[in-house]
């Protein structure tokens, strides 16, 4: 089957963002609708690329839509999905024509300062072995990715599990090693400063 590429930037400042034509370019007469930064999204500054591959019915709109390369954050993808499911394209397109597309999700050109794991600071457990500051490869049983807000004194808060299809106990151990922890941004070091940021537990594996 044929595959149409297209990537556009979506910039966002001040939380508004800049639908580019690159859709437009790969298939003229696109229409779409304004695409919005999600909220919890810029709450955390979670930032990355979705490529989404859709396929269009012969009365130009989206049959089915998928995503092909994660962000690496559902809410990312699910907001990419969703514009491109509203979309509406020349009726004189087969079905059985797949397209690609890629969202660039981007806060600003900044890039930011992030807390990180303040070393030694968390509490020894049977089931977790270390934490990977900034890693958002995706979960799995021996891992579990969480995004959080850190405090001024350094304590999580607000933590969000991106495990989806895991075992709650396994989320569980993971939320409750990294409420042991604490996370600092060296005061040494210049730049945009964030109090959000994200990391990977890592698991130890259990005996059978």
């Amino acid at each position: 089957m044929p595959m149409h590429e297209a990537s556009f930037p979506l910039r966002c400042a001040a939380a508004v963002l800049a639908f580019l034509p690159g859709l437009g370019q790969a298939m003229p007469g696109a229409t779409c609708p304004p695409q919005v930064y999600p909220h919890e999204a810029r709450l955390y500054e979670l930032e990355g690329k979705t490529s989404v591959r859709f396929s269009v019915e012969q009365d130009g709109k989206v049959a089915t839509a998928s995503v092909a390369r994660s962000s690496g954050w559902k809410v990312l993808d699910d907001a990419a999905l969703s514009n491109v499911r509203q979309c509406v394209f020349p009726a004189d397109r087969a079905a059985k024509e797949n397209f690609s597309v890629q969202y660039v999700w981007d806060l600003d050109d900044a890039e930011l300062l992030r807390p990180l794991l303040v070393p030694g600071s968390c509490q020894p457990s049977q089931r977790v072995q270390g934490y990977n500051n900034l890693d958002k490869s995706a979960s799995n049983d021996s891992g579990v990715v969480l995004r959080m807000f850190i405090g001024s004194e350094g304590a999580p808060a607000r933590i969000v599990a991106e495990a989806p299809g895991l075992p709650a106990e396994l989320v569980e151990a993971a939320v409750t090693y990294v409420q042991g922890c604490r996370f600092a941004i060296d005061p040494e070091v210049g730049g945009t400063r964030s109090w959000s940021t994200y990391g990977k537990v890592l698991l130890r594996r259990q005996p059978l």
